[in-house]
């Protein structure tokens, strides 16, 4: 019995290492702010969300947060199977002028194996300071530079002040001693089937030099302040899925038009 558990808790840890990075921050995008925004206008809707996946062969429910007060904002994403994994990420920000100001980011993974990543801003010193792998490293300030968890909220601002969304955007995302710039596509609009009925998205996928071996897609709710609906990531033969199973933006239910509120 002590084998198979040690198998299994094995299986969820590696299953949660492909998913971590790739899905449970998907596809955040950063770029000038849209012709349509007005600056210090932009405000974002709060929301809950579960969405399910799994890891290891198990299922597992993610619960993701956005709340705000007295304009300081808070991201929160949390998942937990039984002992054997136990997930919590935040993300303190501010939003000025349309974008989105990183304050503190925490990472912090339990159960059978244990991680933090940490990410802290010092504007007042001039650098952001990135915890990976027990290590610490210092970069320059730049105020295009946030956390991978905060950065999600960030693309949101984008297509919320955009009047389309952009074909081609970029972002850069600190994680250790790296600052890391990515580049995604739109692919297109598509009417996709969910748990709470079909939903209006767009989609994105990242681009890659090895697109044959791996793949980044997201698909965002149009209709629901672009709330992240599905990711899905393709690698050595493997796909990772996350779907939104129920969710409320600004405490109103996120539903197709065939469900009623």
């Amino acid at each position: 019995m002590q084998g198979r558990s040690a198998r299994a808790a094995q299986r969820m840890f590696m299953g949660l290492k492909r998913l971590t990075p790739r899905l449970l921050l998907p596809l955040v995008l950063l770029a000038p702010l849209a012709s349509g925004a007005s600056d210090g206008d932009l405000a974002l809707p709060t929301y809950i969300a579960e969405y399910k996946t799994k890891v290891g062969g198990m299922q597992v429910t993610l619960t993701r947060t956005l709340t705000e007060k007295k304009g300081q904002y808070q991201l929160n994403q949390s998942g937990r199977k039984t002992f054997l994994i136990k997930l919590s990420e935040d993300a303190n920000f501010t939003v000025k002028e349309g974008r989105v100001i990183g304050d503190h980011f925490v990472y912090q993974l339990s159960g059978v194996t244990n991680r933090r990543r940490e990410v802290i801003f010092d504007k007042s010193a001039g650098v952001i300071r990135s915890l990976r792998k027990k290590k610490w490293t210092e970069h320059p300030w730049a105020d295009d530079v946030l956390d991978r968890l905060s950065l999600q909220e960030q693309f949101r601002l984008i297509l919320l002040g955009a009047d389309t969304p952009p074909d081609l955007v970029a972002l850069s995302v600190v994680d250790g001693d790296r600052i890391k710039p990515k580049q995604f596509e739109l692919v297109g609009t598509v009417l996709i089937d969910t748990d709470v009925g079909q939903l209006n998205t767009v989609h994105y996928r990242e681009r890659r030099d090895d697109p044959e071996k791996r793949r980044s897609d997201t698909w965002l709710a149009i209709d629901h302040t672009f709330l992240m609906v599905r990711t899905e990531h393709v690698e050595d033969g493997s796909t990772t899925v996350i779907e939104l199973v129920s969710g409320a933006v600004e405490d109103q239910p996120i539903t197709g038009p065939d469900i009623a509120p």
